[in-house]
């Protein structure tokens, strides 16, 4: 009996040891954020569950998985979301993460590393709108806006079932951002914090 005692409690505890990987083989990616390192990766604890904040199923509408039409904006998930942060962090000033909530969702949630916060209020005022799109590598001149050096976008919210993101993009298109700069993460938050990913 102690025997068998002893083979459960051997068990559970490299059970309860294994490590939670993003994928085979890579347990973190260390990235600077905001001038410090952060490792980027799935929480630990085996116990661990989704934040209550995302728990209600009754938020939203569920936006499709390339809600653009004909556009050519890029649906992303987690992965190339963390490839994205790995490029900011090596110095790629071309790529920017954008966090498209309110700043009272962030306050509860966190927010993904590297990103920053763009509510879509931002983009309605023309004073706003060209201080935004300059953030962008956009520049606004008297016949319109220039879109040559215009930065890759990964635009998020709270999930599949939040607007915010597609309007963002939405608005941008009809600014005549280009659309292939565009990039959705249509799990946002939501996806990102249950699979126990780091937030800041």
């Amino acid at each position: 009996m102690k025997f068998f005692i002893f083979l459960f409690l051997l068990t559970s505890f490299s059970i309860n040891a294994k490590e939670v990987l993003i994928e085979k083989g890579l347990k973190s990616v260390p990235i600077i954020h905001q001038g410090e390192v952060v490792n980027i990766q799935r929480n630990q604890d085996r116990s661990h569950e989704i934040m209550k904040f995302y728990q209600g199923t009754w938020r939203g509408k569920i936006q499709p998985l390339f809600p653009f039409g004909t556009y050519p904006v890029e649906t992303v998930a987690e992965l190339e979301v963390i490839e994205y942060i790995n490029d900011i962090s090596h110095g790629d000033e071309q790529v920017l993460i954008i966090d498209a909530r309110p700043q009272s969702a962030t306050i509860i949630t966190g927010m993904i590393p590297t990103s920053i916060r763009v509510d879509n209020n931002q983009l309605r005022a023309l004073s706003s709108r060209n201080q935004t799109l300059t953030l962008f590598g956009v520049n606004s001149g008297i016949t319109g806006y220039d879109y040559t050096n215009a930065k890759i976008l990964v635009i998020y919210c709270n999930g599949f079932w939040c607007g915010k993101s597609p309007k963002m993009i939405r608005k941008l298109i009809a600014l005549g951002y280009p659309p292939e700069l565009l990039k959705y993460y249509r799990g946002g938050m939501q996806a990102w914090r249950s699979v126990g990913l780091t937030t800041v």
